[in-house]
């Protein structure tokens, strides 16, 4: 079975970081929070749920990530490292610092930088970057962009968005439907 969308079609995860602490470590700065207990579980849970070998998230429409964009703040390092685990080690992971504080469009910016035009690229960052984001690439009327605008996405919760693009280099806000939206117990 073949686990690509079609051509045309590729797939972004977006992923907020799991449950972290509410205060940075003494001398630290925020973007040195640790997850908690409940963060690490959540994420791990995750990616032993990629790894069941069943489609990903009993979805068979996804296709799992194969790079991923990593916000440098250690919150998002420590979720996608354990939900990276899920994936047998096969996911390459970009860190930049400048995620920690990004827009949509800076994210968009390193989506059409990414090499060897994977198919399904994961972003793992922060609110309200990642709610926004999911929100802007999709139509108006999509299935989810209501819940989106309502809550956003919270803690290690995803939003899967099928975007009609032939290439990264093509990313864009709009033109994008809601492949799935997922959030723990995973």
């Amino acid at each position: 079975m073949d686990d690509r969308p079609a051509d045309g079609i590729r797939q972004l995860w977006i992923l907020r970081h799991a449950e972290a602490r509410p205060t940075p470590p003494p001398g630290g700065r925020d973007r040195d929070r640790p997850l908690t207990d409940r963060g690490r579980r959540d994420a791990a849970d995750l990616g032993a749920r990629l790894a069941s070998g069943r489609p990903p998230l009993d979805a068979p429409v996804l296709v799992l990530p194969e790079v991923a964009l990593v916000s440098a703040a250690a919150r998002t390092v420590e979720t996608a490292g354990l939900v990276g685990e899920g994936l047998g080690g096969r996911l390459r992971t970009e860190t930049y610092l400048s995620l920690y504080s990004a827009e949509p469009e800076t994210v968009l910016v390193y989506l059409r930088e990414v090499a060897g035009d994977p198919r399904s690229v994961l972003v793992v960052g922060h609110n309200p970057t990642v709610s926004h984001l999911a929100f802007d690439l999709l139509d108006d009327g999509s299935t989810g962009r209501d819940h989106l605008a309502a809550h956003g996405l919270s803690t290690c919760s995803l939003a899967v968005v099928d975007l009609a693009i032939g290439s990264w280099g093509e990313a864009a806000t709009g033109g994008g439907t809601l492949a799935g939206l997922f959030a723990p117990p995973y």
